[in-house]
């Protein structure tokens, strides 16, 4: 999928709590999801690889956006909604 719609008042009702730096990895994390139509790795790190999470700031905001919108699946990581 080379598309996605997202409501930008739906988005931000649910993620106004978020700082900058989540906000940032949810975006990669959620391009990821729908262009390769698949679960996101199933391994955490590989996920935070896979969006280009480096630092440890980046790594912590990644993995707390990753446990709170997306749900953990033998298949990998799929978005909440």
């Amino acid at each position: 999928m080379k598309f996605y719609r997202r409501n930008v008042g739906d988005y931000a009702a649910s993620t106004r709590h978020l700082s900058l730096l989540e906000h940032g990895a949810y975006t990669m994390f959620l391009d990821l999801y729908y262009a390769t139509e698949s679960p996101l790795p199933a391994d955490v790190v590989a996920a935070l690889r896979a969006i280009g999470a480096r630092s440890d700031a980046e790594r912590e905001a990644a993995e707390a956006v990753l446990r709170e919108f997306f749900m953990e699946t033998d298949a990998g990581w799929i978005h909440a909604k």
